[in-house]
C-alpha cells in the first residue's frame, strides 16, 4: 500500500533533523579553498600567457596602419605576409638614429639582443615625429607587429610596398626613452590582435 503524503513529509521532516550543519569555522575554510582554487586557475592562465608572449607565439599586436583611402590603390601582384615568427630571432631589426641619445640607442639594441631578436648594425635616418617609427616591407608585416609591442610610448608604423627583404628598420627620434617592460610587452600582446594587410596588398 503506498504510503500517504503526510507520512513522507513527516519521514523527511526526521531526515532533515538528523542532517549536522558544518560548523561556521569549516565553512569558511571551504569558501577560503574554494577561492584559493579560482585564483590559482587564474594564475596559470595568465602565467601561460606570459610564457606564450615571452616566446612570442600568441597575443600578437594589431597593426595600427592607416585607413584605406581612394588614392591608395592595390598593388598588383604585391603578396604580402602576415604570419607570425615563431621565434624572435626570426625578426631582423635595424636599430636607426633618428636623433635619440647614443646611450638610449645603444641600450635598445642591446635590450633586444637580450630578447633574442637579430639586431642589424644601425645607420641614421630621418627625425620621427613620434618617438619611434617602424619601416618594414612586404614580406614583414607580421615581425613588425610584434615589434611594436617592444616599444614603449607612440609607434609609427611606416609600411613601404617597395621595401625588399625581411629587415625592419627601428628609428629612434629624440623623444625616445625606452623599450617596454616585460609586463608592458605582455600586456601590448595580450590586448591587441593579429596584424591586418596594408591597404596596398592583393587580395587583402
Amino acid at each position: 500500500m503506498p504510503r500517504s503524503v503526510h507520512d513522507r513529509l513527516h519521514d523527511l521532516e526526521i531526515d532533515v533533523r538528523d542532517l549536522k550543519p558544518l560548523p561556521a569555522a569549516e565553512i569558511r575554510a571551504r569558501g577560503r579553498t574554494r577561492s584559493r582554487r579560482q585564483k590559482a586557475a587564474v594564475a596559470a592562465a595568465a602565467a601561460a600567457v606570459v610564457a606564450a608572449t615571452a616566446g612570442i607565439t600568441l597575443g600578437w599586436p594589431r597593426q595600427q596602419l592607416p585607413a584605406p583611402v581612394a588614392d591608395r590603390p592595390t598593388t598588383p601582384g604585391l603578396t604580402c605576409d602576415l604570419s607570425l615568427p615563431s621565434n624572435p630571432a626570426d625578426v631582423q631589426v635595424r636599430v636607426v638614429d633618428g636623433g635619440a641619445a647614443s646611450t638610449r640607442l645603444a641600450t635598445a639594441a642591446a635590450q633586444l639582443r637580450a630578447r633574442t631578436f637579430t639586431v642589424l648594425d644601425g645607420t641614421t635616418g630621418p627625425r620621427p615625429t613620434t618617438p619611434a617609427t617602424l619601416v618594414y616591407g612586404p614580406a614583414s608585416i607580421g615581425s613588425a607587429a610584434v615589434l611594436r609591442a617592444m616599444v614603449y610610448g607612440a609607434t609609427t608604423l611606416q609600411f613601404d610596398p617597395n621595401r625588399p627583404g625581411e629587415t625592419i628598420d627601428l628609428i629612434l627620434g629624440p623623444s625616445f626613452t625606452r623599450l617596454a617592460t616585460t609586463t608592458e610587452m605582455n600586456q601590448n600582446l595580450a590586448t591587441a590582435g593579429e596584424p591586418t594587410a596594408p591597404p596596398e596588398c592583393a587580395g587583402r
